[in-house]
């Protein structure tokens, strides 16, 4: 009986073992996941972060040259405003877009072009 149970014993180390090793893979794994998750909440935070600023600036440059407009309109001239030092900021820049638009049919490159030789001889 005491082998028996000395083999239960030792089969039962051996699992212990296999289990702890394969515990820790998963927690290895839960520990990168949640470092995951923290990196995607940054760069979710940060990117709420540049769109406010972005709006932010875009308002204060509109607001800048609603100001200026005014400052035109009441008298006086660019050349005037610009000798003391003061300028529009430039008007709002908009993103430039890939031309996404098909070929033309119909077009001259679209037309194969026939050379004469298509390997079958004249005779």
């Amino acid at each position: 009986m005491t082998a028996t149970t000395g083999k239960r014993a030792a089969a039962a180390a051996a699992a212990k073992t296999l289990l702890a090793d394969r515990i820790a893979l998963v927690e290895t794994l839960g520990a990168a996941l949640d470092t995951h998750r923290r990196a995607e909440q940054a760069v979710t935070t940060a990117r709420t972060a540049v769109t406010t600023a972005r709006t932010a600036a875009a308002a204060a440059a509109q607001q800048a040259r609603d100001a200026y407009d005014t400052a035109k309109t009441g008298g006086w001239t660019a050349a005037e405003l610009t000798k003391a030092g003061l300028r529009a900021p430039a008007a709002a820049r908009t993103r430039a877009t890939k031309n996404t638009k098909p070929p033309q049919q119909g077009t001259d490159s679209d037309v194969p072009t026939d050379t004469g030789n298509d390997g079958a001889g004249a005779a």
